[in-house]
């Protein structure tokens, strides 16, 4: 059971307002100052929530992937098609990506976080690899890949092609997160199947 670890009312206004800071201004130009003049609070009362500046930006990061990514890994865990399971959660990964700048600025600037911090998180994004991973397989398995596609360099793959789109995507164009999705979606699956089955 996917279950969100519940923080205090105060914490969880903080972790979003740090979210929205650092998104804005960039990690480096948020000092902990801003954070508590944004909340009506004194750095004390901020530091009474949180350890220090990583240990906040790691909590907007877990939370975050929390409430965004996960929710979208197990709708796809639950998806019995592999084919669909796969191109369902490209689309809805890259459609949030395109939509929220705040998920994209935490992917950036993860390696701002101590190691155990770190690893975590990267736990967290292994589980979308491992569903990627396991459906390449489980097409293989199918017959439906064409010969010598190696399943984890393709489920890289798809997160990877799928995650530049922070780099590229232009915000001010909300309107085509769909189409850009659903055509990436389209062009990973093209790339894998047999003959082009998809065709």
């Amino acid at each position: 059971m996917d279950q969100i670890v519940p923080l205090s009312e105060r914490a969880e206004e903080a972790l979003g307002v740090a979210l929205k800071l650092f998104t804005e201004r960039g990690y480096d130009n948020t000092p902990m100052s801003v954070v508590a003049d944004a909340l009506g609070l004194t750095k004390a009362g901020v530091y009474h929530h949180f350890e220090s500046k990583e240990h906040l930006l790691y909590l907007v990061h877990k939370r975050t992937l929390e409430k965004q990514l996960v929710p979208l890994i197990v709708e796809a865990e639950r998806e019995p098609s592999p084919e669909k399971r796969i191109g369902d959660f490209l689309i809805a990964y890259v459609e949030l990506l395109a939509h929220d700048s705040g998920t994209g600025m935490l992917i950036n600037e993860s390696r701002r976080l101590a190691p155990e911090h770190l690893a975590e998180i990267r736990d967290i994004w292994r589980r979308g690899f491992q569903m990627l991973r396991d459906s390449v397989a489980a097409m293989q398995g199918a017959g439906l890949c064409r010969a010598g596609v190696d399943p984890s360099i393709a489920a890289f793959g798809a997160i990877g092609m799928a995650s530049w789109v922070i780099h590229w995507f232009d915000p001010a164009r909300p309107e085509m997160a769909g189409a850009v999705a659903r055509q990436l979606s389209g062009l990973f699956l093209a790339g894998i199947l047999k003959n082009n089955l998809r065709s």
